[in-house]
């Protein structure tokens, strides 16, 4: 197999077809516990019964910014509450036998409360339009 000069671009052409004509790339959302979630996101919800909590991974393929997508939906209510992290902090530093590794946080919104559908993609597309308008995405 021949090597790859450090200089020369390979171009990741699956990676391109893949985002092309996406606003954003979006992984598949999951449903977890309300003990996974995050805690702002939890306490937003307090009291409520019925919830159901999600997460998703985005990619903007324009800029290649990632972002981490927390939503609850409680359907009693009409609304939802989401949280995203688009950046994350180095913490600090652990020895890894020897070699040191960076300890790293993700950095959260403050939760945004909207009025949704018990509709995942619904609730999904209107905190992204949220989060856009207000430039945290």
């Amino acid at each position: 197999m021949r090597e790859q000069p450090i200089s020369e671009a390979v171009p990741l052409r699956w990676y391109s077809d893949l985002l092309e004509d996406a606003d954003f790339y979006r992984g598949q959302e999951h449903e977890i516990s309300k003990e996974r979630a995050i805690p702002a996101l939890v306490k937003a919800v307090a009291g409520s019964k019925e919830v159901r909590f999600f997460v998703v991974h985005l990619l903007d393929p324009d800029t290649l910014k990632r972002a981490l997508i927390e939503i609850v939906l409680d359907p009693r209510a009409g609304e939802a509450v989401g949280v995203a992290s688009t950046e994350t902090d180095v913490v600090g530093w652990v020895d890894d036998d020897g070699l040191k590794q960076p300890v790293l946080r993700d950095v959260w919104t403050d939760p945004i409360r909207f009025r949704s559908a018990p509709d995942f993609e619904l609730a999904l597309d209107h905190y992204l339009a949220i989060l856009q308008e207000r430039g945290d995405l």
